[in-house]
């Protein structure tokens, strides 16, 4: 999928709800200016929607850009793996059967992004499983992933991490 396809999947901005603990002021200019904590998860967003388009694309250098070199986790019912490498080659192994990825739904708090998603994948037939993705970005990196979604089809395919 291009990243152009890619785009087209991503929630308008009526589809995301961002929560913020400060609201957006005016400066003396009369120009409205983002609280920091609404610029953060302006940021948190514009990363995590990067890492999909990434994901989608079937760009591994940018992904390994979007991922924190130190202190990742990554956490889903088929593996946990703490070591950013490890889950590079891991996105590497699996996502060969990602055809495209929906955004279904957004909600940001901060430094935290939550998806719901639709990943399409095919190995031999076209599946489309309904997942949430939940992000923690630090420095304008993701440093947690946990992605939730019924893994009675993949437990076959890859082998459990737990």
């Amino acid at each position: 999928m291009s990243t152009a396809a890619a785009s087209a999947t991503r929630p308008t901005h009526a589809d995301t709800l961002a929560v913020e603990s400060g609201p957006v002021v005016t400066t003396a200019t009369g120009s409205p200016q983002m609280s920091a904590s609404a610029a953060q998860a302006a940021d948190a967003l514009d990363v995590v929607e990067r890492y999909l388009d990434a994901l989608a694309a079937h760009d591994h250098d940018a992904v390994a850009a979007l991922i924190a070199p130190a202190a990742f986790r990554y956490e889903s019912p088929i593996a946990t793996i703490d070591d950013t490498a490890a889950f590079l080659e891991y996105i590497m192994m699996t996502g060969g059967i990602l055809r495209g990825i929906t955004r279904r739904q957004v909600f940001v708090d901060g430094d935290q992004v939550c998806h719901w998603l639709v990943l399409d994948t095919q190995v031999s037939e076209r599946v489309s499983t309904r997942a949430a993705q939940w992000a923690t970005v630090r420095e304008g990196q993701i440093v947690r992933i946990e992605l939730l979604f019924d893994p009675y089809r993949w437990r076959l395919l890859f082998d459990a991490g737990d």
